[in-house]
């Protein structure tokens, strides 16, 4: 038997169903929300979600509390975020790893970025600083090459793992100057970085702001940036581009949420993370770690990622860098 609905009833139905998002952003957050990053405590994706959590915790008077999930590449931390429920308490503080570079390399992920994950905004940007122990004697790029070049294999290099921007970054380099350096993947940046210092591992290609402290006390050679231009904290160490034009490296960050997640919550969160991210006193603050802060909108951050994606598609063809 079919039930019938008054004309009003069903337009009341249906006002309900299309405004029930909008309420949901007004009492947006009600109770704490996690933001899952997928590299270690200390990296520059890290220090962008606390940075910026906290910022929001006071806003909100609502916890933000950041969960570390490192490993796999990103794999492990993306994918939790793929499958959590799509309510706006579960993001991801992603970066182009996981969500741009391994999707052209991997043959089968358990995530589709595309699909499963929306973009809310971008968080931030950062060069590279291709880094040598002081043991290695390398002052330059040229003597890194030189060197890789008359004893193939016999140096190793550090990334955050398999598909991560610094292998890519460094998988680039090998191939333009036409080396053979050993790759050996970490659990991320910062794991991998102590083994540089400690000399257990040769070069590495880091963000700035975890190595920072390390080139300014002598424990690490800073061989080169990855920006177009010089990084203002290191304004004598010279680009990657000075010696290969054209050849940059770094990476970005930014804000991600399970498909599916009302528009007003995304609308709601990517405002207020905007607006923290405009505070001169944050920008500052998070350019002394080397990083750029950004605040692009949902659509423009989502054109952005799109674009990353077909940019790293086209460089694993030509570059020939498979996953290892």
């Amino acid at each position: 038997m079919r039930v019938l609905l008054h004309p009003f009833l069903s337009l009341c139905l249906l006002a309900s169903a299309a405004l029930a998002p909008l309420a949901h952003a007004d009492s947006y957050p009600n109770k704490p929300v996690r933001v899952v990053v997928h590299n270690t405590p200390g990296s520059a994706l890290d220090i962008v979600a606390r940075r910026v959590g906290a910022r929001l915790a006071d806003q909100w008077g609502q916890p933000v509390v950041v969960d570390n999930r490192a490993g796999a590449g990103g794999v492990i931390a993306t994918d939790a975020v793929a499958k959590a429920a799509p309510d706006g308490y579960t993001l991801l503080a992603g970066a182009d790893g996981p969500i741009t570079i391994l999707p052209t390399l991997a043959a089968s992920l358990p995530y589709d970025p595309r699909r499963d994950l929306v973009p809310v905004v971008s968080l931030g940007e950062t060069d590279f600083l291709l880094v040598a122990h002081p043991k290695t004697g390398f002052k330059t790029v040229a003597d890194f090459v030189r060197a890789a070049k008359t004893r193939p294999g016999q140096y190793n290099y550090a990334s955050a793992g398999n598909g991560s921007p610094q292998h890519f970054a460094a998988e680039l380099l090998k191939q333009q100057a036409g080396i053979y350096v050993t790759h050996i993947p970490y659990r991320g940046g910062p794991v991998g970085l102590a083994d540089v210092v400690a000399g257990q591992v040769d070069v590495m290609f880091i963000a700035v702001g975890p190595a920072l402290a390390h080139v300014q006390a002598g424990r690490l050679v800073a061989l080169a940036s990855g920006g177009e231009a010089r990084h203002p904290l290191l304004p004598n160490v010279p680009t990657l581009s000075e010696t290969y034009p054209g050849l940059r490296a770094g990476t970005w960050f930014g804000l991600f949420a399970p498909a599916a997640t009302p528009p007003g919550v995304l609308e709601a969160l990517g405002a207020e993370v905007a607006k923290v991210l405009a505070d001169p006193r944050v920008r500052s603050d998070l350019a002394a770690q080397g990083i750029r802060a950004t605040g692009y909108p949902q659509g423009r951050f989502t054109a952005f990622v799109s674009q990353e994606s077909g940019k790293y598609a086209t460089l694993v063809k030509s570059a020939g860098i498979r996953a290892e």
